[in-house]
């Protein structure tokens, strides 16, 4: 019943309100009582010295039981509520207007008297009830003096039995009645308007509430339009924005998610073919060769062979790349790092190519700016850039066409490119060609690779904080670059 936070809040004011009232009503009858007994108090302060001055009630130390007679009846006629009390000067009570077996104090403490004959005492001060063991009332006193002798006091208490009766029954009356009913309202009005403050204050965490769910409800692909729409800084709009950027970072992930098994599902048939392909032909050729073994000439058992290794070398070629780019994807930063010159490395690998070159009648040369810098970096991986570069450049221009490969200086930068007279790229498949086991046209460009190489440059050039570009004309050629930084690159963490 009390799951939701507006029903907890509701109990938490009623329960509050509630004590409140309480505590509100025993304050307040307890400062209406003392009220009344401060002004009986300070309204009938004198009236035990104005009787004392009046009435001769103790002479030679002998009570003057005519005149205190004469006086407890009178008051009584006067002031019923009121009691006497005729006390030596020690407190002994000697003579009482109450019947008898009423009085239950023979003795009443005068350090409340003292203190208020002093005159600064703080009403209501209260002394003894004689008519009570363990109670206490207002009073007023005065003392008895003979000649300036002290005969005694005359000690009246202002708040009798009969006092107290009707105060009871004033406590049933209509007023207090309508008091409390007022205070009743009041807490009522103050609850509604508690409740309806709650209500108002709720909305929002029950609106981010539902959105929340409205968004777990979508399977987790979060639609943009489910989102908390709120502007201001208070805490649950900050708890709405902070939502707002967690969901729209949980969105972008699964896309992310969905994206990368998209691409794990590509990989997956791309190695699936790729591996089947090598691997049917070799089996092909290595059961001919067993099926007809005494019928094959030694040439042709050596051409079958020569066949089935040339795979087998493919094969071999495309598992060895395969680990080499789960290798870079599982580092963080080049591990070996040393000055090099780019122009040198370019001028190795170049020669190393020239012999594939001049077999396909391509022509393969270098231009290297003498006033090169060293650079910094793994010189092995950087190899295998130029080297995967010139592999996808041999593979896709025709005989008769050039392969250049370019290294020079621009704003302190080393610039290494490799343009080729290629067959071009088509502009829609530019963004692709990155990508794994993508590869452009199989048949057009012998569909020797595996689509790997160019996915290993760049993850490799990443890792030296550097990034490969690419331009291509359709039928014209195509032109890769990269930068490297003339000093130490930061590292990768």
């Amino acid at each position: 019943m009390f799951r939701t936070l507006y029903s907890r809040l509701a109990l938490t004011l009623f329960v509050l309100l509630c004590l409140v009232g309480v505590i509100l009503i025993q304050v307040i009858g307890h400062s209406s009582a003392l009220y009344q007994q401060e002004v009986a108090q300070k309204l009938n302060r004198e009236l035990a010295a104005h009787i004392v001055a009046e009435q001769p009630l103790i002479q030679g130390r002998e009570i003057n039981q005519q005149a205190l007679d004469h006086l407890f009846h009178q008051l009584m006629v006067i002031n019923p509520s009121i009691e006497l009390y005729l006390l030596n000067e020690q407190g002994t009570i000697l003579g009482y207007s109450a019947p008898e077996g009423k009085v239950k104090r023979t003795q009443i403490a005068l350090d409340p008297v003292r203190e208020f004959l002093e005159g600064n005492a703080r009403f209501p001060l209260k002394g003894d009830d004689p008519r009570n063991p363990d109670g206490h009332k207002v009073f007023s006193a005065a003392r008895i003096v003979n000649q300036d002798d002290l005969q005694g006091y005359l000690y009246i208490v202002l708040g009798g039995e009969q006092y107290d009766h009707v105060v009871q029954m004033l406590g049933d009356s209509y007023i207090l009645d309508s008091a409390l009913i007022v205070l009743l309202v009041a807490l009522v009005a103050a609850l509604t308007g508690g409740l309806v403050v709650f209500a108002l204050q709720t909305r929002r965490l029950r609106v981010l509430g539902n959105i929340i769910r409205r968004y777990a409800g979508d399977g987790g692909e979060g639609s943009p339009a489910i989102r908390y729409p709120g502007k201001s800084n208070d805490e649950i709009d900050i708890l709405g924005q902070q939502f707002n950027i967690m969901a729209d970072r949980i969105t972008s992930q699964i896309s992310d998610l969905k994206q990368m098994d998209d691409v794990r599902r590509e990989m997956v048939a791309n190695i699936s073919h790729d591996l089947r392909t090598p691997l049917t032909t070799m089996r092909g050729y290595l059961e001919t060769l067993q099926l007809k073994h005494g019928e094959l000439s030694a040439d042709e058992q050596q051409q079958y062979l020569q066949t089935a290794l040339s795979h087998s070398q493919q094969l071999g070629r495309m598992v060895e790349e395969l680990f080499e780019l789960a290798r870079l994807d599982s580092c963080e930063s080049v591990v070996y790092s040393e000055p090099f010159s780019m122009g040198e490395l370019v001028q190795d690998v170049t020669q190393k190519f020239q012999l594939r070159a001049r077999e396909k009648s391509i022509q393969l040369d270098a231009s290297l700016n003498p006033e090169a810098p060293l650079v910094h970096g793994d010189i092995a991986m950087l190899q295998r850039v130029l080297e995967n570069l010139l592999e996808n450049g041999l593979r896709h221009t025709l005989a008769g066409g050039s392969i250049h490969i370019g290294v020079d200086v621009e704003s302190g930068n080393i610039v290494v490119q490799v343009t080729d007279t290629g067959c071009g790229i088509p502009a829609e498949e530019v963004p692709r060609i990155f990508e794994r086991f993508y590869q452009q046209d199989k048949q057009r460009s012998g569909g020797s690779g595996a689509g790997l190489g160019l996915a290993i440059a760049k993850r490799i050039l990443e890792l030296h904080n550097s990034v490969i570009q690419v331009s291509s004309d359709l039928g014209k050629g195509t032109t890769f670059s990269f930068r490297m930084p003339a000093g130490p690159f930061v590292i990768n963490s």
